[in-house]
């Protein structure tokens, strides 16, 4: 048996199942509310890694960035620029600039090798089950005093992928305005900074939890790693509960 709610010109099927008719959830978004009926334990959660195991850092800073400290890579840019007589000041579009450079570098680098390592040795160890993932991690650079790239979105609005989760590996610390915000709770549209410590990744429902970035007023830069997971087989919004869940269990 299936139900149909209708929302204006928006027509969704959903199966008792899966829906507690009870917890249909006020929202600008039936979708948003028939897959909120399904809740993991936490919708975010901080894992702790061994950096010298998974030395992410260590390869951006020698093999890409030739630099010292991932933080301060804007130093770097600016006084490169100075040498050129370029202005100084940077922009969101700086952010986007850095971020192809660096991705067009990461697997060379072997970047994307222990990337693929991390997840198959590490996340899916915890969990006990084989994982699906993005081939290549999405890198994210933020600049200091600029403004993000992109406004605050859930991904299955994007996506419409019910199964996966999100997982954000910064590659140095961050904190208030350097890191990433997450919506409080489902629906709520309230953000909290997420304080994340380089050895750290953050899994989170980021497929329905609203998340985003805050104009970067701090001194440092973020550079950081992005994915989107999901249980191998996995098709249904339940799996990503589960597999939210499953890391709950062993954080």
């Amino acid at each position: 048996t299936r139900l149909e709610l209708s929302g204006g010109d928006l027509m969704i099927s959903v199966t008792p199942s899966t829906l507690e008719l009870n917890k249909v959830f006020v929202d600008d978004s039936l979708i948003r509310a028939c897959m909120c009926s399904h809740a993991p334990l936490k919708n975010w959660l901080l894992l702790d890694f061994d950096v010298l195991q998974y030395p992410f850092a260590e390869l951006m800073t020698q093999r890409i960035l030739k630099c010292d400290n991932i933080d301060k890579y804007h130093e770097a840019i600016i006084e490169q620029r100075a040498q050129f007589g370029m202005p100084e000041q940077l922009f969101a579009q700086d952010n986007l600039f850095f971020k192809e450079m660096i991705q067009n570098q990461v697997e060379g680098a072997g970047l994307v090798t222990l990337y693929q390592r991390f997840v198959n040795e590490y996340l899916a160890h915890k969990v006990a089950h084989s994982l699906n993932f993005d081939t290549r991690p999405d890198i994210r650079v933020h600049l200091p005093t600029t403004r993000p790239v992109s406004e605050f979105h859930d991904d299955y609005s994007m996506t419409h992928n019910f199964e996966e989760i999100n997982m954000w590996l910064p590659l140095a610390d961050t904190q208030g305005t350097s890191t990433l915000w997450l919506e409080s709770d489902y629906g709520t549209g309230k953000a909290q900074p997420i304080d994340v410590k380089y050895g750290q990744v953050l899994l989170f429902d980021g497929g329905i939890l609203k998340h985003g970035s805050r104009k970067n007023d701090s001194n440092n830069t973020r550079i950081s790693l992005e994915a989107k997971l999901s249980l191998t087989g996995s098709t249904e919004r339940a799996d990503a509960v589960h597999l939210l869940d499953r890391f709950s269990f062993v954080q």
